[in-house]
């Protein structure tokens, strides 16, 4: 029999950290990238943790004979609540062994304390908010994700969908695989010659001694031209803060572009290497001679990921987000870089699906976001 209990001390939280490793889900692997150890104890603190700025949470761990099996959250986002409805709450977190009645018994404790919130309907996997790690892989499991993205057991979804969840929506990941330059040459002189003609926008690479200005920019932007977007929730001063400090030694100025216009900000591309496959290295801590190794390993990436870029949406239209695009493929080219990951886009977000067509993507990876109802 399953028993799933509240973390209620120190132990306990370490334990539901430290999860994926004792229980050897992911030991042969090969797709998955451990997460830091030091970014999930900020995140779950209370009093750090940006979330619990905006709402509540519960940790559950699930035990069967004494051994840990399973793990899972379940919160409630007061952001979402004022702008969208009261009746959903959420999950996140799931981890479990390859058993069935783990997985129900996790889900069910989940339901059961948003039930006691006043809740409707489940929808999860969301840890915590809409712009931190969303969904079960449903199409590309067996590829490495880029740097930001996470990959999970690949029965998670089939424990979701035999637990009665149902898709929400679908966030996808695009791959563009190394640029030929001599194929692209067309393309690339058409947006100089047309694009950049066509607007009267200057575009700056970041310096890093603006950085802090500059992340209020992003902050600004983003909020503004997410707006509509599916699920899209302002992003809080300590979300912020939490997420351009965990990326704040990766950021490549040469892949970090701002349009101004007037003296004014109004878009931003924010790129990354992939230094995913190298965090494989740290396996979640950064001792020293770990670092070391990880640093010399993530150089050697061949992949960027454009994580964020956002207009201001009163100059939509103007193409900038197109020739955001052509500067990334530019600096791509000069820097040796052999695929570009655009993700991810939310299936409902055609425009910038189609701004991608011109570079011939490849779908490579499919998040779902699943719901049920609270009974």
């Amino acid at each position: 029999m399953v028993d799933v209990r509240r973390v209620d001390t120190k132990g306990m939280m370490k334990d539901f950290m430290m999860f994926p490793w004792t229980a050897r889900i992911y030991e042969n692997d090969p797709a998955w990238i451990p997460p830091l150890i030091s970014d999930q104890k900020n995140l779950f603190d209370r009093k750090k943790g940006y979330f619990f700025e905006i709402g509540e949470a519960e940790f559950f761990l699930a035990y069967e004979n004494s051994s840990l099996v399973g793990r899972i959250t379940a919160h409630v986002n007061h952001l979402y609540e004022n702008k969208y409805d009261n009746e959903t709450g959420f999950f996140g977190f799931f981890e479990a062994v390859n058993d069935p009645e783990v997985a129900g018994a996790l889900f069910d404790t989940a339901s059961s304390w948003l039930k006691h919130k006043g809740k409707k309907i489940m929808n999860g996997p969301q840890s915590f908010s809409i712009y931190d790690s969303v969904g079960f892989e449903v199409e590309g499991a067996e590829n490495i994700p880029s740097v930001g993205l996470f990959h999970f057991a690949d029965y998670y979804k089939d424990f979701a969908e035999a637990c009665g969840f149902v898709k929400c929506i679908d966030w996808h990941c695009f791959l563009v695989k190394r640029v030929n330059y001599t194929q692209h040459v067309p393309y690339l002189d058409e947006v100089k010659r047309g694009l950049l003609s066509s607007t009267d926008a200057i575009f700056k690479n970041l310096d890093m001694r603006d950085l802090t200005r500059r992340v209020k920019d992003v902050q600004y932007i983003f909020n503004a031209a997410w707006e509509g977007n599916w699920g899209h929730l302002p992003l809080t001063d300590k979300q912020t803060e939490m997420i351009f400090s965990e990326m704040k030694m990766f950021i490549t100025p040469e892949f970090t572009v701002f349009a101004e216009k007037d003296g004014k900000t109004i878009g931003f591309i924010l790129t990354l290497p992939d230094i995913n496959p190298a965090l494989r290295i740290l396996n979640g801590r950064l001792y020293p001679w770990r670092i070391l190794k990880f640093m010399r390993e993530a150089k050697k990436t061949k992949r960027v990921r454009t994580v964020i870029m956002g207009v201001l949406p009163e100059y939509h239209g103007q193409h900038i987000d197109e020739i955001f695009y052509l500067k990334a493929i530019e600096q791509g080219l000069l820097s040796d870089i052999w695929e570009s990951d655009c993700s991810l886009i939310v299936e409902t977000n055609t425009k910038m699906i189609h701004a991608l067509k011109p570079f011939t993507p490849e779908l490579y990876k499919t998040y779902r976001i699943y719901e049920r109802p609270i009974l």
